[in-house]
């Protein structure tokens, strides 16, 4: 059985592939605390109603150069394409403007999130296991 057939399976897993690459931005965010002219970076939100309905695309890899595994998401062109944070709390005088404060509690709020999606999917895979009559969940 496809499970990627299934729309809220679907959906979910989406969510979390987001989440995913949001943890990567926000890691970068932190590492260049101390980089001089650094702004912090997020990227473009996603509706989970949306991607529920079916009316989000699907992430694609994208190719550099034959021979090449598929491109990180979050890239330029990408429908995930990270972007300046414009709610910066304050900027230092070299010109960053990372907040470590701001960036942990988006950090926290990411892996809040990234827990619900991974309770909700086991629901719902259970759900589809009850109803197909399997004992096992493993």
């Amino acid at each position: 059985m496809d499970l990627d057939r299934i729309g809220l399976l679907k959906a979910i897993t989406q969510r979390m592939e987001w989440l995913g690459e949001r943890q990567r931005v926000l890691a970068e965010n932190v590492a260049n605390a101390d980089t001089p002219g650094y702004k912090p970076r997020d990227l473009k939100a996603i509706s989970f109603k949306q991607l529920v309905e079916g009316r989000e695309t699907s992430v694609r890899p994208r190719v550099t150069q034959a021979g090449h595994l598929g491109g990180l998401a979050g890239r330029a062109g990408d429908q995930w394409a990270s972007t300046r944070s414009r709610d910066a709390y304050e900027v230092a005088p070299d010109g960053n403007g990372v907040s470590l404060e701001q960036q942990m509690m988006k950090v926290a709020e990411t892996q809040a999130d990234h827990n619900l999606m991974t309770s909700l999917y086991r629901k719902q895979v259970g759900l589809l296991r009850k109803a197909l009559g399997s004992r096992s969940g493993g």
